[in-house]
């Protein structure tokens, strides 16, 4: 799966700390899909040092991470059988009962000692009911004009990264279980917006090209879980490249048109010249 080849690249490109790790990422899928994805990452040299056993140690880390995150998928099907329970309205009722099965399970295999585990919902309002959020993505448009193009900036907050259970969770029991193992200090929260536009740039911190789409990815502050990022879109002046088009051709003529006056000029003289001998 080209999310988790993703996430392993980031892993690799981060700098690490420690005898193990939890990272979260969050993805907004150019499909409308929402990724919510912790990876665990050890170090088996230091996991033995510390007295624990690598094995027992990976096995404990995929049972109880699988468990969570269909703890996850199940409480969303709770939530929508209570609140359909509870309605009377035929259109709720219909947009609550396609909240249905909206988050699925996707997992990794065990490679280069990091494990990935994560949650799909099926689209924003999926994501929007099961944590509640009632107000939208806070956006800015902001326009700067140039001859040939003009640079559109937006400025957005991301919701996404307020929000991640899985991460919260599994987190909290790891640093529980295995104190002197995980430092949640060390720990990060990355956010990727996912899209197949070439033309689309942003202030990411890392940009990654894989299977015909391009990997934003911030790497978030938690302390400032607020600040916006920024993606930009260069949008070219048709009627100014006309212009140029129309000068240059132009320029072109009368160049063109210098040359083959200078040309006509000389042999014009070398014939005059060859007469008069």
């Amino acid at each position: 799966n080209s999310l988790f080849l993703i996430l392993m690249l980031l892993i690799i490109a981060l700098s690490f700390c420690g005898c193990a790790q939890v990272r979260a990422l969050t993805i907004s899928n150019s499909d409308d899909t929402i990724d919510e994805l912790v990876a665990i990452t050890v170090v088996p040299e230091e996991v033995m040092g510390a007295g624990y056993s690598v094995a027992e140690l990976k096995d404990d880390i995929t049972i109880k991470s699988q468990a969570q995150a269909q703890r996850m998928k199940d409480a969303l099907n709770e939530k929508v059988f209570k609140d359909l329970l509870l309605s009377f309205d035929d259109e709720t009722r219909q947009t609550l009962s396609s909240f249905k099965d909206g988050i699925s399970v996707i997992k990794s295999d065990w490679k280069n000692n990091t494990y990935t585990i994560g949650i799909r919902f099926k689209n924003i309002d999926v994501y929007k009911y099961y944590y509640n959020i009632k107000e939208n993505a806070k956006t800015e448009m902001k326009e700067k004009e140039h001859f040939f193009y003009n640079k559109v900036y937006y400025y957005a907050s991301t919701m996404y990264v307020k929000h991640h259970d899985l991460y919260n969770k599994v987190n909290a029991y790891y640093s529980m279980q295995y104190p002197n193992l995980i430092n949640s200090e060390t720990n990060e929260l990355l956010y990727t917006y996912k899209t197949d536009l070439r033309r689309q740039h942003s202030d990411a911190d890392y940009i990654t090209y894989e299977s015909g789409e391009y990997y934003h990815t911030w790497v978030v502050d938690p302390n400032n879980l607020d600040e916006p990022i920024m993606l930009y879109y260069n949008i070219a002046n048709p009627e100014n490249w006309i212009i140029a088009s129309l000068l240059a051709t132009l320029g072109l003529t009368i160049v063109l048109s210098g040359v083959g006056l200078v040309i006509y000029c000389i042999k014009n003289r070398n014939k005059n010249e060859g007469q008069e001998m």
